[in-house]
């Protein structure tokens, strides 16, 4: 009995483990051109940013200062002129939520059910 029990708890977290990965997005974020005043990207401190260069080089870091030219990450500084494509990875709220309440309401239903079915062995 005890295996089988093992067996569940890490299927049930593996089953979250993939499903609060679907919970982030990858959101498309206009690049600030030459323009005056120049525009600043709607990126954040903190945020985790995907960028393609104009050489096709793909540059994944998250973001510790936004300067007027350019996105600064751990050892990675990518000036805007150099990019092709800016992505935000954003965690959606909705999406999360339905998660833990689908998950709360599975676990609650099991946890009757195990409960029902124990009692009709005695």
């Amino acid at each position: 009995m005890i295996p089988n029990r093992w067996q569940r708890m890490v299927a049930a977290v593996c089953a979250v483990t993939l499903l609060l990965s679907g919970c982030t997005t990858l959101h498309d974020v206009p690049v600030p051109s030459g323009e005056t005043p120049p525009s600043l990207p709607q990126v954040k401190v903190g945020d985790d940013v995907v960028i393609l260069t104009k050489t096709l080089q793909k540059k994944k870091f998250t973001v510790t200062a936004v300067e007027a030219d350019a996105l600064v990450g751990d050892g990675v500084r990518v000036a805007y002129a150099d990019m092709a494509t800016l992505g935000v990875k954003q965690v959606s709220k909705g999406a999360t939520t339905v998660l833990l309440v689908t998950i709360g309401v599975c676990v609650y239903l099991a946890y009757a059910t195990a409960h029902l079915f124990s009692d009709w062995g005695e």
